[in-house]
């Protein structure tokens, strides 16, 4: 049947067999649109975006899931929608498919059905969604709700062992996700360390978090300003890998790789290549509607010109990170940013 096509592809999918098991999922995909029922339909979205969804947009991809949410729920089937929600929040999330006041508040609808419905695993997986975007707009200082999402409720060790390990994977994806854009290089760098240790190795995923430990890896190798061998040879690992990624899903991780690239070409003093490279990942970002990373890339590229004593430019680059950070509705970038413009003027 086309759901356990679906349910298949989503489990042997790697970054080695993307592209086959993309075509097997994108068939199973279509025979459910032509002869599944409402339900069969949903769980079959659910399972995709789960696995092969990866690789197509995840603005789409975050589109798709909110359309299976008010489907499976209008069906009946509230299991399901509640697990396309969970999906959508990701995809959300790390694509800045709307901006982030908004994210809260349909996040907040989501919390308040989930109370209705009883669904306490999903509400999980929300609710840590849901503090980093508050984090990411405030630092929660207006924000936040009572309810959060600790350590001690993702590591008890008499929780079933998949279920566990899924939330103890997300718990740390999301401390990596807040630490690197809050700007706490050596508990961004312990969290991604404990990421890989149970995260399912090839799953696309784990290059999101890839990108900012290879960002941060970089940021503190310019903060020693002396060379790390050791982390430099991990840094280029992340990148050859981020090119593999890239070759199959490239509207979502071009970009990713280009600023990348221009962060290691500004350590090893390739200034034509570095500047090179942000301006190829400011468009790649833009071109995809990242406007969070598109902010992050003009970000560096201030700090670089900044580096190398060009001010002009600088400036230019820090206000339109300003503008992309304000678009996404991070008060907290927006106002680092704004410090370092103080400090050009």
């Amino acid at each position: 049947t086309p759901l356990a096509l679906m349910q298949l592809s989503s489990i042997v999918i790697r970054i080695d067999n993307a592209a086959f098991v993309h075509r097997i999922a994108k068939s199973a995909l279509v025979l459910s649109e032509k002869f599944g029922s409402s339900d069969e339909k949903t769980e079959v979205l659910v399972n995709y975006y789960i696995g092969a969804g990866h690789i197509d947009s995840y603005q789409l991809g975050a589109n798709q899931l909110r359309r299976g949410f008010s489907s499976g729920l209008s069906s009946g089937n509230a299991s399901t929608a509640f697990l396309c929600a969970g999906q959508w929040a990701n995809f959300s999330t790390i694509s800045a498919e709307i901006d982030l006041p908004s994210l809260l508040r349909e996040m907040d609808y989501y919390l308040h059905l989930l109370e209705l419905y009883k669904s306490e695993l999903i509400k999980k997986f929300i609710l840590c969604y849901r503090e980093t975007v508050s984090t990411l707009i405030d630092r929660g200082q207006t924000t936040a709700i009572d309810a959060k999402l600790s350590y001690a409720d993702v590591s008890d060790p008499g929780r079933d062992p998949g279920t566990g390990n899924k939330l103890l994977e997300m718990f740390y994806f999301h401390q990596v996700f807040r630490n690197y854009w809050l700007g706490y290089s050596e508990r961004c760098h312990h969290y991604a360390t404990k990421f890989f240790t149970v995260s399912k190795p090839g799953h696309f995923r784990i290059y999101v978090i890839k990108f900012y430990h290879g960002l941060n890896t970089l940021d503190m190798m310019k903060k020693k300003k002396t060379k790390n061998y050791f982390k430099s040879a991990e840094v280029d690992g992340i990148i050859a890998s981020m090119r593999v990624a890239a070759s199959h899903a490239e509207s979502n991780f071009r970009n990713k790789l280009e600023l990348l690239e221009a962060e290691q070409y500004g350590v090893d003093n390739y200034p034509d290549k570095a500047i090179a490279s942000y301006k190829a990942s400011i468009e790649s970002a833009r071109e995809t509607n990242f406007i969070h990373e598109r902010g992050l890339a003009c970000e560096k590229a201030g700090f670089y010109c900044k580096r190398m004593k060009d001010n002009a430019k600088s400036l230019i680059y820090f206000n339109q990170a300003r503008e992309c950070y304000e678009k996404w509705g991070s008060t907290v970038k927006v106002e680092f940013i704004q410090k370092e413009l103080g400090k050009l003027m």
